[in-house]
């Protein structure tokens, strides 16, 4: 996710960039020429402005003049008297000689452009020019002196300035920091509603209705979705078990028919077909009563007592699975029943396919992790992606013998959710598959 992709980083970007943007307009105002009435190019005063100068210095004693010149350049640009010309770098502005001639005339004037290097790659009115190298004009008085202005600000002036930019700067920071805080505490419900849509539970409790209007009104509109589809999923159901129902009845019929078929094969044939209906019909109401049914509320049972009790059972049997029991305190809030079907299914699975089962029993801080490990060939990759989908399977004929209608994996998936866990499914890498469920504790 790029820093743009958040709603309450792009808000504030957003707000930076416009106080950025008002900020370098302000200056820019301030620093072009002939932007202001009052202002002249360069920062130098306008020649009935220094024609005054030089005559209120030229009335005073020579002695008194440097002090009285300090006093004067107390502004946007800074006065000062040396004894002789001072050496001007820089070439001369164009365009700004006349002006000061006329206003002063019989004088010897020397001015120089200034800029520095900055004046390389920037127009020479650039204010920050200003304080680097400044433009200077040199004006010979009457009775002995030089006066000499400079278009940077004096020192008072210098000092006024930084702290008001430092003022501007604190206000600015805390105004944006204000801002920020704001668009966070606008933004928080959005992401909140963001995550409980992921968390999509039909039978949860509804969105919180909060934040700004907008929020609000999606929230609602989300909650009345999560009540159409959980009514879409109970009338589901409620069709499922009522054609469940008629079929049973007509099942029980034509297993009693198929007694009256005089070839023994085909009699067992038809024996068995019904059977492998009657079991698809029991998968499906399993699956859809998972599906949209609220999330079982049981008492803690020790699920390592139960996958002892039904690893058991397989060795009965001489099945070749094998139990790893590591950790304590392998409680779940759960149904017995559930957590049977679930290791049954896995286990038929993996013997199917792989012939022999490992399976596993650990807790971690959080969870009771159970795995079921097989030697098989494990399963295509694009295959993998979708197993526990409701009738995706990956061996693809759909006897019983072989697999079956792919409702298994669907099954264990629909009955680990209703106990508050979650399922993961992959390729081991020396081969089989690892199917991982992962139960919270009680």
């Amino acid at each position: 996710m790029t820093l743009t992709g958040n709603l309450s980083l792009r808000i504030a970007l957003i707000l930076l960039g416009g106080f950025v943007l008002l900020q370098l307009s302000l200056a820019g105002v301030m620093t072009v020429p002939g932007m202001g009435r009052d202002r002249w190019p360069l920062n130098l005063p306008r020649p009935e402005q220094a024609r005054l100068l030089v005559e209120a210095l030229e009335r005073a004693p020579p002695s008194r003049r440097p002090a009285l010149a300090g006093a004067m350049g107390a502004g946007l640009y800074t006065l000062s008297v040396a004894a002789a010309p001072p050496a001007l770098e820089g070439p001369e502005p164009a365009g700004l000689r006349e002006g000061y001639e006329r206003s002063l005339p019989g004088r010897r004037l020397e001015m120089s452009h200034g800029g520095g290097r900055l004046a390389r790659v920037a127009p020479r009115w650039i204010g920050p020019s200003r304080f680097t190298s400044p433009s200077r004009l040199a004006i010979t008085l009457r009775g002995g002196g030089v006066l000499v202005i400079e278009g940077a600000p004096s020192p008072p002036m210098r000092l006024y300035l930084r702290q008001r930019a430092l003022a501007g700067a604190l206000g600015g920071m805390l105004l944006l920091l204000a801002i920020w805080v704001a668009v966070r505490r606008s933004t928080r419900p959005l992401v909140r509603l963001t995550r409980d849509v992921r968390r999509l539970d039909v039978a949860g409790p509804d969105l919180a209705v909060e934040g700004p209007r907008e929020t609000r009104d999606l929230a609602a509109a989300f909650n009345e979705m999560k009540g159409r589809i959980a009514g879409l999923l109970v009338e589901r159901s409620r069709i499922l078990a009522a054609v469940a129902h008629d079929m049973r009845t007509y099942l029980t019929r034509l297993r009693l028919r198929a007694d009256y078929i005089e070839d023994a094969d085909q009699r067992q044939r038809a024996v068995t077909d019904l059977a492998e209906m009657s079991a698809l019909l029991d998968d499906s109401l399993l699956l859809a009563a998972g599906d949209s049914g609220p999330p079982d509320r049981h008492a803690p049972i020790d699920l390592a007592a139960e996958i002892e009790a039904l690893v058991g059972v397989r060795r009965e049997m001489d099945e070749p699975v094998t139990l790893k029991v590591t950790g304590q305190g392998h409680r779940i809030a759960g149904s017995a029943l559930a957590v049977r079907r679930i290791f049954n299914n896995l286990v038929e699975n993996g013997l199917r396919y792989g012939g022999a089962v490992e399976v596993g029993l650990a807790a971690d801080e959080r969870d009771i992790v159970l795995t079921f490990a097989d030697t098989g060939p494990g399963v295509a990759p694009d295959i993998l992606a979708r197993l526990g989908e409701p009738f995706v399977r990956a061996e693809p004929s759909r006897g019983r013998a072989t697999g079956g209608a792919g409702l298994g994996l669907a099954i264990v998936k629909a009955l680990t959710a209703g106990l508050g866990g979650c399922v993961e499914i992959r390729n081991r890498p020396e081969g089989g598959l690892l199917a991982t469920v992962r139960f919270p504790r009680a």
